[in-house]
């Protein structure tokens, strides 16, 4: 579940004007839309020249276009030849915070419904100058640190815990929202950041990113680090931190030190499935609870299965084996570690001990799936780790490999829109209820995956004091929402006619509310719950209220 914002400056990069549509046959095809407006700021009105706008599909295809254009001198725009249908609306401009259609204010915009043939004019994107925090990091001696990654982190908004919850029981209590590297006189600057408070974190880990760092990359990963995570203004725990408050173009300054620390070196083994050592394995340190960013990569084993990662702090982690062993499956393993402030050189890592699975995903009710774009995941929802991974053959036929201890929930990653996973089962257990159980000394068994395309649709509208509502958030969840069937849920925005539009949606029994931000800040309203059940094929329509905010 990708925000469309995060993809958008890739996509519209590569378009320079809106394409057109040459209809086959000009009576068959709905009169096209056209979309134009101004872009300015919003502190003065003064018109932003160079403005990226940019319609996206509600609900992408892998058809979908991304109709795009950038602004004039005066700031205006038109968009030609868009077909009807419902999309997500943003301007963008360098220094400027991204905009939705229709935001107001709020911590989403509305959706613009688009009827054939419609003309929308005098769409007024108001652009709220970006912030920028800058800094210097340097040692206990003054030298500057580089390259360092910065991560700039905030807390969560309460959309984004519950969209999380979808997907995991980790609740962040800070969320990365840009990041940087300082320079060679150790200095950083992160920017296009909206107003509000941040945390700021240093951390001794870069990513050379196709640039050449000559030889810095493979002795920094050979060493590790003497250097533990720093947060400003130069503290190793999160609650000791300050936050940096920025204002809408304000540049804030964060300098902080990175201190050394006693760190320990981790060393062992890895064993292959045959008994002898392993070629091809990567091999990682993941921090727990999971963070977004970072972890430590450790050497390749020797010729002998050996392996060494130096520079760790103390903490929790959790070491990581991988062996790609062909194009569809890998073997694996995993073992968690306490670093406290002594070498830990004990550990084996052996592939291909634990619990295989072979499985096949079929079809139900009719329509083609190309299964070799297919990939079938087992993930813990408590840590987030994974259990195995496979890409489907073309027969549908998958294996999972070396499974550790746990209960894990299963994704299917490619399908298309429209498609959902019916029905998981292993002998008598309903996975999609239960998750799967792993457990060592079991013979493993076989998984009988089933997707299809017999989905429901459910639109309606929502109202505050019997008023339309555009650009209220409307949740849809499973209910009972459990960890197995979160990633059924799906999250949208009201268009600027109220009303709001899911499709794809697996049948079942769902809890629907909607909520809206108050302007600046000011809290949250939200609809009483509605449950809905859902048939397939089924086509349902609800209304939902939101009170009005109660006066202070």
């Amino acid at each position: 579940m990708l925000a469309p914002l995060l993809q958008l400056t890739a996509l519209i990069l590569l378009i320079q004007s809106p394409a057109s549509v040459t209809p086959k046959t000009a009576d068959k095809v709905a009169p096209a839309c056209t979309v134009s407006g101004r872009v300015v700021t919003a502190a003065d009105g003064t018109p932003l020249k160079s403005s990226r706008v940019a319609l996206i599909a509600e609900h992408e295809t892998p058809d979908s276009h991304v109709y795009a254009i950038s602004s004039d001198a005066d700031g205006r725009f038109t968009i030609k030849d868009v077909p009807a249908g419902r999309y997500h609306f943003y301007a963008t401009h360098i220094g400027y915070v991204d905009q939705e259609y229709q935001s107001h204010g709020s911590e989403t915009g509305a959706i613009l419904a688009l009827r054939p043939g419609q003309e929308i004019k005098d769409v007024l994107f108001r652009m709220t100058l970006a912030a920028v925090v800058t800094g210097r990091v340097t040692d206990e001696d003054g030298d500057p640190m580089g390259p360092i990654q910065i991560v700039a982190l905030r807390r969560p908004s309460e959309d984004e815990l519950e969209d999380r919850e979808m997907l995991s029981s980790h609740r962040p209590e800070l969320r990365p929202v840009a990041m940087a590297q300082t320079d060679d006189r150790g200095q950083y600057r992160i920017f296009g950041l909206e107003p509000g408070e941040y945390y700021i974190e240093a951390k001794d880990e870069f990513q050379p990113q196709g640039i050449m760092f000559g030889h810095a990359w493979e002795i920094r990963r050979s060493l590790g680090s003497d250097y533990a995570p720093a947060y400003y203004p130069g503290v190793t725990q999160l609650s000791q931190a300050e936050a940096v408050t920025v204002t809408a173009g304000d540049e804030a300054q964060a300098d902080f030190i990175m201190r050394r620390v006693k760190t320990v070196q981790i060393s062992g083994r890895v064993i292959g499935a045959d008994g002898k050592p392993p070629r091809d394995v990567f091999l990682y340190l993941r921090a727990t609870p999971s963070t977004d960013f970072g972890m430590i990569e450790g050497d390749a084993p020797d010729a002998q299965g050996e392996f060494k990662i130096r520079g760790v702090v103390p903490g929790s982690y959790v070491l990581h084996a991988q062996q790609q062993i062909s194009e569809e499956a890998t073997y694996q393993a995993s073992q968690k570690i306490d670093v406290g402030n002594d070498n830990i050189d004990s550990i084996t890592l052996a592939l291909g001990h634990g619990v295989s699975f072979v499985g096949k995903v079929e079809v139900s009710g009719g329509g083609t799936v190309n299964f070799d774009s297919l990939s079938v995941s087992m993930f813990s929802h408590e840590d987030e780790t994974f259990g195995a991974w496979a890409h489907v053959k073309k027969d549908g036929t998958f294996q999972l490999l070396d499974m550790p201890d746990g209960n894990f929930v299963l994704g299917v990653d490619g399908l298309e829109p429209g498609w959902f996973v019916k029905a998981v089962r292993s002998g008598a257990t309903d996975v999609l209820r239960k998750g799967l159980d792993v457990e060592k000394g079991d013979g493993g068994g076989t998984l009988h995956v089933t997707v299809s395309k017999e989905v429901a649709q459910l639109e309606g509208l929502v109202q505050q004091a019997d008023k339309p509502l555009a650009g209220a958030r409307v949740r849809l969840k499973p209910e009972p929402n459990t960890p197995y069937n979160q990633l059924l849920g799906q999250t949208t925005s009201t268009d600027q006619t109220s009303h709001f539009s899911f499709v794809g949606i697996a049948p079942g029994q769902y809890r629907v509310i909607a909520k809206i931000a108050g302007v600046n800040g000011a809290g949250t309203a939200a609809s009483e719950p509605q449950l809905v059940n859902l048939s397939e094929h089924e086509r349902k329509s609800i209304a939902l209220s939101i009170p009005e905010p109660q006066a202070k």
